[in-house]
């Protein structure tokens, strides 16, 4: 409930605001404080005060409400108690199927630590609990059972070590995911993104970190990661390189250690259209390999294309006329490894979808919105999505050179982009296609998009904060092997629930150790209900979630309390079986 509490000060009389509830002791009814909100008096909006206070007093009572009827039992830590996270333990049971200690017991290294333990660990914590490597150091031991025996000069000296067998590690994961799972790999996934670093000002020394094109719009000197997947969204390998490397650039370096290393047949590389060049296409085809690529439509590179997207003969209509589509064969130039020109055929599919001209006809309307606002800022310094709809004119209407520059709305290239609305073109060398063998495999390009989202948000990839190239390319190692094995789960799940929902579940996956040396399971920070059959009660998301990935592992469901030695023999057992 809310209390009003008056209190005298020197000159004034307060009115102190708290949320306290009752509770008995000795047969005695006291009070104690929830919450304290301060004085009343000294808000500068009482009604909006008063409402948020309430809000809280409603909040707190339904929750006492719920925890009442769940007959839940608050566990309170002794002084000698250890809150732990048993839940890593499931990504341990994958990352042990990979079986880099093998790997990394035939690494001559001079170290006293275990190069498998540290990157086993970091990998596993940049999906728990992201965070720089001075403080993923000191937090380690929070994991149940995890023994750590190496400090933080230790990880530095081991990324160097990452950087040296980096190729080398990717390939043998590779070869160990063929022989566990199989790589499914009629056609591959190939993107590029960007990560921004913690620093003012580019390398000087043509070092990783430079500026370029930032794909969040940003000014800071970044690294272009290029990421390689197979059909099962399963990372193949990955690559890092300068931040002023364009994004076509990143292609053929990547095909080129897939070829070498990976030992793998005739791939069909789909890509969007930032891959999507001559020199990509000639190389693709003279290796023996195959293209499935987006095509631009607006401007010169899709100029030809114009004739056939707008003449409506030829489309072919679903039933509500809200998707049509045509494919044809097209001839081009093509180079063959001598430079020679040689001609060539590729299908070619445009269509269009109602949904999408809708959301392009609302994303360019954001646009227009924004660059008015702009305009009337005076905001110009910065670069912006929008800034394509604003022009400079630097003559008069006389057609005199202007003394000042004069900025406004390009409405003639909205007019025109409005054109483009809903349509959409691939191309591919696979001429047996049909449009819905190119719509399938093209679509899959977004589990490598969802990936890259995955690093940003999950992962919290960027910024990126050590500095030498051998520590860079160490700490995207490390965060591509955590990328393979929160996809590796997803894959055994079959993908039912999304990465962000597998970490909150797993991080639930709370257990305190008594000075009784008893365990107790909890969630969020309460210990969790089981019924007489010692079956979790499935009161929420997150509970069904871990569910979800203890039921795919082929594990036990975990009871309220266990004697250490009973849950040491619960998570050793553990084991991921595809």
């Amino acid at each position: 409930m809310i209390r009003y509490d008056k209190h005298k000060r020197k000159d004034c009389i307060k009115t102190q605001v708290r949320v306290v509830e009752g509770y008995r002791i000795d047969g005695k009814i006291k009070q104690r404080t929830i919450k304290d909100f301060g004085y009343l008096e000294d808000q500068i909006n009482k009604d909006e005060f008063i409402a948020m206070v309430t809000k809280f007093d409603n909040d707190y009572k339904k929750e006492k409400l719920l925890l009442k009827k769940n007959n839940r039992k608050k566990f309170y830590e002794d002084d000698y108690s250890t809150k732990l996270n048993y839940g890593y333990k499931f990504l341990s049971a994958i990352y042990d199927s990979l079986e880099l200690n093998k790997f990394f017991s035939n690494v001559t290294f001079k170290g006293e630590y275990d190069l498998n333990s540290i990157l086993k660990y970091f990998s596993i914590q940049r999906i728990l609990s992201p965070a720089s490597k001075r403080h993923t150091t000191q937090t380690m031991r929070n994991l149940y059972g995890n023994n750590i025996d190496f400090e933080l000069a230790d990880v530095y000296r081991s990324l160097d070590k990452f950087s040296d067998l980096n190729t080398d590690i990717q390939k043998y994961i590779n070869d160990r995911i063929i022989n566990l799972i199989g790589r499914k790999f009629d056609y591959g996934f190939y993107d590029v993104t960007n990560y921004y670093c913690d620093i003012d000002l580019p390398d000087d020394d043509g070092g990783l970190r430079q500026r370029g094109v930032s794909k969040e719009h940003r000014t800071d000197p970044i690294i272009q990661f290029g990421l390689f997947m197979d059909e099962n969204s399963l990372p193949v390998c990955m690559s890092i390189f300068p931040g002023n490397t364009s994004d076509s650039l990143t292609f053929q370096p990547t095909m080129n250690k897939i070829k070498e290393n990976f030992s793998m047949k005739k791939i069909i590389a789909v890509a969007d259209k930032g891959m999507n060049s001559s020199k990509n296409i000639d190389y693709l085809i003279n290796s023996g390999n195959g293209f499935l690529f987006s095509q631009i439509l607006k401007g010169k590179k899709g100029k030809r294309y114009h004739d056939i997207m707008f003449d409506e003969n030829g489309y072919t209509y679903n039933s509500t006329k809200t998707f049509k589509y045509k494919t044809f064969i097209e001839d081009y130039d093509g180079l063959d490894n001598d430079g020679n020109k040689v001609k060539r055929q590729r299908k070619v599919l445009i269509y269009w979808k109602y949904e999408d001209a809708l959301m392009s006809a609302r994303k360019r309307d954001d646009k227009l919105n924004k660059a008015l606002k702009s305009l009337g800022n005076n905001a110009f310094t910065i670069k912006h999505a929008y800034d394509e709809y604003i022009k400079s004119l630097y003559v008069t209407e006389d057609g005199e050179v202007a003394e000042n520059v004069t900025r406004t709305i390009d409405y003639e290239k909205a007019k025109e982009d409005a054109k483009f609305d809903g349509y959409f073109a691939i191309i591919t060398s696979e001429l047996d296609y049909d449009y819905s063998k190119i719509l399938e495999t093209y679509n899959g390009l977004w589990r490598i998009e969802e990936s890259f989202r995955i690093t940003k948000s999950q992962f919290e990839v960027r910024p990126i904060f050590v500095r030498t190239r051998k520590h860079i390319e160490g700490h995207f190692l490390i965060c591509f092997i955590s990328l393979l094995l929160i996809r590796m789960l997803q894959l055994k799940m079959n993908y039912s629930i999304s990465a962000e929902r597998i970490i909150e579940a797993l991080n639930t996956s709370m257990c305190i150790i008594d000075s009784l040396n008893k365990v107790r399971v909890l969630k969020n920070d309460e210990v969790l209900i089981f019924n007489q059959s010692n079956k979790l009660t499935l009161d929420n998301q997150t509970i069904n979630d871990l569910l979800l990935i203890i039921n795919s592992m082929n594990a036990e469901i975990p009871y309220a309390e266990y004697a250490k030695q009973e849950f040491d023999k619960y998570l050793n057992s553990i084991v991921f079986k595809p």
